[in-house]
């Protein structure tokens, strides 16, 4: 091995401080010695994904965790959704502006994360020195986004950890940039505030601290992501309604099994409320990090509010998901009531319904 390339991939030893990222090491170095120079530079995700054998999940986080010690560096794209040419390019995802023009199409409009703009990323010099510049990387770049397709920036934002190491991605003040379709969940605990008077502050936080991570494990597992913590309740995301039916099935199994395990019974039981909302929203930066904003974020939080515990209040909007809809009524999971109500604040009715878990 070269000399240079050597201590380069010593610097790949920064990854250790991380625990969940240490385990990835050995199989991220070998890649990055024996790659050939164009499955370095610009990559996408996605790819590296199918050669590491890894999952997207996964490939996302450890990019996080280089992009953080300045040993691989993102790079963001806004595409035109009528020519598909490339609108705008840059290292910081603060750069890209949320309203943009075609000059090849004459195409106006805003862009969205999870549709216009992508993410990929280059090893740093410092780890392996990397030829530019030549034809085979833009054909090998086209090969790819033809059979995986291009990452969207919004998989990587969403991540928690993206959030957590990469704070200085974010956006200037007033600056917003839009997602097209996301579900949001808002979940609580009923009965939360009583269960501290019961139960003394310090036990009480030992068990809400628990809830929280059968909840983050099970909606991780389903593709979700956990947004922020407000107080017992927990902000979430997820990209489709039929993985937020299921990471919520698996929560709300999850919080039983954490009463059985936890022996707590009657008014001590923990008993999960949901509400879910798919739709559009922006993100935007508060208190330093990147957040959610706009009406699904709203409905969703008035969804929660409607949930009686052990139930999924959600909206039309997701339940028109075929998919969704599939695993409501077609695989027995859940038990569905129609809600005639309307919710705090909107002008116009929504329709609603509320969802029980059935025996799995």
């Amino acid at each position: 091995m070269f000399p240079f390339l050597n201590r380069g991939l010593q610097l790949l030893n920064r990854l250790q401080k991380y625990p969940s990222a240490s385990r990835y090491l050995p199989r991220f170095r070998q890649f990055i010695a024996a790659a050939a120079p164009h499955e370095l530079y610009r990559v996408n995700p996605r790819y590296l994904a199918e050669r590491l054998n890894w999952r997207q999940n996964e490939v996302l986080d450890v990019l996080t965790y280089a992009a953080a010690e300045n040993l691989w560096q993102l790079h963001w794209e806004a595409y035109c959704p009528d020519c598909g040419g490339l609108l705008e390019s840059s290292e910081h995802l603060g750069d890209l502006h949320g309203h943009q023009h075609c000059e090849a199409c004459n195409w106006s409009g805003s862009i969205a994360l999870d549709r216009q703009v992508t993410v990929d990323a280059s090893l740093c010099e410092t780890v392996r020195r990397l030829p530019s510049g030549r034809r085979e990387n833009e054909a090998f770049r086209r090969e790819v986004e033809t059979r995986l397709g291009r990452m969207p920036a919004l998989a990587l934002i969403n991540r928690p950890l993206f959030r957590e190491l990469l704070g200085d991605q974010t956006l200037p003040p007033n600056r917003a940039l839009g997602v097209q379709r996301l579900v949001i969940f808002f979940s609580d605990l009923k009965g939360s505030t009583a269960m501290y008077e019961r139960l003394g502050d310090a036990e009480a936080y030992r068990v809400v601290n628990e809830h929280f991570q059968v909840l983050f494990e099970a909606v991780e597992q389903a593709g979700g992501a956990a947004v922020k913590t407000m107080g017992d309740g927990v902000m979430g995301t997820f990209f489709t309604p039929a993985a937020a039916l299921q990471g919520i099935a698996d929560s709300i199994r999850g919080i039983q099994a954490l009463n059985a395990r936890l022996g707590l019974h009657g008014e001590d039981k923990l008993h999960l409320k949901v509400g879910l909302h798919s739709g559009a929203c922006i993100v935007v930066t508060l208190n330093h990090r990147l957040d959610y904003f706009g009406t699904t974020v709203n409905v969703a939080a008035r969804l929660s509010d409607l949930s009686q515990g052990d139930d999924v209040v959600l909206s039309a909007a997701v339940l028109d998901d075929a998919e969704a809809y599939q695993i409501v009524h077609t695989l027995g999971q859940w038990e569905v009531q129609p809600l005639e109500t309307t919710l705090r604040g909107l002008s116009k009715p929504i329709a609603m319904y509320q969802l029980r878990l059935g025996v799995a």
